[in-house]
């Protein structure tokens, strides 16, 4: 089998894979009508102004235009949460998404409690490679 159509299989059998978090990325891709996609670390990476922050759903990556000029460390820290949707496979919703998901809606700046400190976002920000301060 050439190189290229093992890559390919491999592809397939990493959506499948992730498959209940790629029909989520499609579904959020359809509702948000980002202006275009990317190619980022071998995913989809939209900006889209109707975004907040930044949501990374299997192969794809959606995330706020406000974002797109700055230092590509939210696209990173998503990278980090695609990380997590490959080793968790259809548990990610379950492990990282929702819990993610009610952090970001509950966190408020205001209680001296950094947003990047919850398990989710920290491992993110690990396998994403992305270094923060102290007070971030």
């Amino acid at each position: 089998m050439k190189f290229t159509t093992m890559k390919k299989v491999i592809e397939i059998l990493l959506y499948i894979w992730q498959l209940p978090q790629n029909i989520v990325g499609i579904l959020f891709v359809l509702a948000l009508q980002p202006e275009g996609s990317f190619e980022f670390d071998g995913h989809a990476l939209y900006y889209a102004s109707r975004m907040r922050g930044g949501i990374s759903l299997g192969r794809y990556i959606i995330v706020s235009e406000k974002f797109k000029d700055y230092t590509g460390r939210t696209e990173q820290h998503e990278i980090g949460h695609a990380v997590q949707s490959l080793y968790l496979g259809p548990l990610y919703l379950l492990v990282i998404g929702l819990p993610s998901l009610l952090w970001a809606v509950w966190w408020n700046r205001s209680r001296g409690v950094s947003y990047y400190s919850f398990y989710t976002e920290k491992w993110a920000d690990r396998l994403g490679n992305v270094e923060r301060g102290e007070n971030e």
